[in-house]
């Protein structure tokens, strides 16, 4: 299993068998380099850890904790988590501020905790065999690797896929293969699982001015990037040249003796960000390098990412993520990046027009007028595409949430039942994903960025892309005291009828270059369908979608009309059959 894990941790290998236990660990070594190794155990012997991911906060919780009397060895994050479990049991959670997916054996109870962080930084799965054993791993590969459960394919986690283009962070692409949602934590004793939720992400709004808003936020960013620069190894941070990257590598910089490093990636002239992120470089006098990915081997790099996340994942982005996580490892172990800041101050294209829908009567007769009208106009009058936008969501997904959930559909219901041949009934975000009635406006849809698509798309892209190489990333905005006070903001705050992040842009706009103000999000994306038409990547598609496929043998409609789009639908489907593909023991 360990082995299995050695591009996350290539530093160091630990195992121990303990009482009815064995853990092991491979480390990347960030923090107190010297005595940090794992697994750990506290002092009396009792406790044993095997943790992933980093505790800013730790220096804060070790002096309280040696105040109680508790005695320390290392000077690690990792000792701390552990006394702090000791001392307080799960309610130490609430106490953490920081990333984690961590498990701790109690070897008098025989007894395992295990918890992950509140929006899925850090990976944890796990099987529970029929035989009442149990594994667990950052990584499905891993798990796999202890051979309790030959892993079965689920067919409604399939049709997710197909829904999304990525897992839902419920659920893995397998029947018998678990994960630990975000937010929640573990027991299991004598063979029985239990999983308990330990945070909610709340989104009352407060009552508060937006100079008042900004103010406040600008302060717990500059506290969430300082307490994100603890480690021991130089800091880095990838920058896209977009407003949340900017603004963490202006806050980085003063928190740092040499220049910050920051690395950026283009497709030459197909989508180029870098003269952004240049000048964000030039103006904070950081160590630059740029990646120019004008001809990339998409092909064999498809072929990898079937490898790299252990399940299918359509967000052709972890491309160019992988790359650029690759060239930051050559010149640093640790970056910070600007995730999690679209999802939690409304920075996607439709959250503007599901604001202004709020604000429409919901006719269809009035979105077929704005319809024709943007199509006369050839969908190049910006205001009138977001006009029209914002009637369709009113006149046929009036709750936020439902339209929320909508923008992020790829394939609908009637598509994926083609596909089946009917056979399974549609998948349908559950309730999990929903929240609760007092919550209104754009924050229901906010809700559902928050707990489906940063932690099944993003956060598993990037964990991934950079862990493939040995690279720890960091995101300040996901912070647990900023993104509380952002979740709390009223929605008026963060989205109007022509911009988002309105309170992100009061606070850190003073940060930015001249070449940022007013520039329109284009969001750290990939060529997807101009790669479609190369020739070895059109290739590799008709193979694994092709008569005779593992595809075909799943998926029993038109796939090949699908296919022949050219589209994100074909994208998801290309990639769905090369993940079969590479994976073969895999039945249903």
């Amino acid at each position: 299993m360990v082995s299995r894990l050695a591009h996350r941790g290539p530093d160091e290998q630990g195992f121990r068998q303990l009482d009815g236990c064995t853990f092991g660990h491979a480390r990347l070594s960030i923090i107190d380099l010297a005595t940090g190794d794992q697994p750990m155990p506290d002092a009396s012997g009792r406790y044993w850890i095997t943790f992933n991911g980093e505790m800013y906060n730790y220096r804060e919780l070790r002096a309280e904790l040696i105040t109680a009397g508790v005695e320390f060895r290392t000077q690690s994050d990792t000792e701390v988590v552990l006394g702090a479990y000791a001392a307080w049991g799960a309610a130490c959670l609430d106490r953490f501020r920081g990333m984690f997916a961590l498990a701790i054996w109690d070897r008098q109870a025989k007894t395992l905790f295990a918890a992950r962080d509140l929006f899925g930084e850090k990976p944890f799965y796990y099987a529970a065999g029929e035989d009442g054993s149990f594994a667990a791993a950052s990584e499905i590969g891993a798990v796999l690797g202890a051979g309790n459960v030959r892993p079965r394919l689920s067919l409604e986690a399939v049709d997710a896929f197909l829904t999304f283009g990525y897992v839902p962070p419920d659920r893995t692409i397998f029947e018998n293969v678990s994960t630990l949602p975000p937010a929640h934590y573990l027991t299991w004793k004598e063979g029985k699982v239990q999983v308990v939720r330990y945070w909610t992400p709340a989104l009352q709004p407060l009552s508060i001015s937006m100079d008042d808003a900004a103010e406040r936020l600008r302060e717990l960013l500059e506290r969430a990037v300082e307490r994100q620069m603890v480690a021991d190894v130089p800091v880095g941070a990838f920058l896209s040249g977009g407003l949340d990257s900017s603004s963490i590598v202006a806050l980085m910089q003063p928190h740092s003796a040499i220049p910050v490093k920051t690395f950026s990636v283009g497709f030459g002239d197909i989508i180029n960000e870098l003269p952004y992120a240049r000048a964000v470089a030039q103006r904070y006098r950081t160590e630059h390098h740029e990646l120019d990915l004008r001809t990339p081997d998409v092909a064999a790099l498809l072929e990898k990412m079937a490898d790299v996340y252990g399940e299918p994942l359509a967000d052709s982005s972890h491309i160019p993520t992988y790359l650029v996580a690759e060239f930051a490892r050559r010149h640093v172990k640790v970056v910070l990046s600007g995730d999690g800041g679209d999802e939690l101050f409304g920075g996607y294209w439709w959250h503007m027009p599901i604001a202004r829908s709020q604000k429409m009567t919901g006719s269809y007769a009035a979105w077929f007028v704005l319809r024709v009208a943007s199509r006369i106009a050839r969908n190049r009058n910006p205001a009138l595409l977001q006009r029209s936008a914002a009637a369709g969501y009113a006149a046929r997904w009036p709750d936020p949430w439902r339209a929320d959930v909508q923008s992020l559909t790829l394939m609908n219901a009637a598509v994926r039942q083609r596909l089946w041949g009917r056979r399974i009934a549609p998948y349908e975000p559950g309730d999990y994903y929903k929240p609760p009635a007092a919550v209104t406006g754009l924050n229901r849809a906010l809700h559902f960025d928050v707990t489906q698509y940063l932690p099944g798309d993003i956060l598993v892209k990037v964990d991934r892309a950079a862990m493939a190489h040995g690279l720890e990333t960091r995101a300040p905005f996901l912070d647990r005291d900023l993104a509380e006070f952002a979740l709390a903001l009223p929605s008026s705050l963060k989205v109007d009828d022509s911009r988002g992040k309105l309170v992100l842009r009061a606070a850190c706009e003073r940060y930015w270059p001249e070449e940022l103000h007013g520039r329109a999000k284009q969001g750290f994306g990939s060529p997807a369908v101009a790669w479609m038409g190369f020739p070895d990547v059109n290739a590799l598609m008709q193979r694994v979608t092709g008569p005779g496929s593992r595809l075909r043998k799943l998926l029993h409609g038109p796939v090949a009309a699908e296919v022949a789009r050219r589209d994100n639908r074909s994208w998801v489907l290309m990639t769905l059959g090369l993940w079969l593909e590479r994976n073969p023991e895999v039945t249903w």
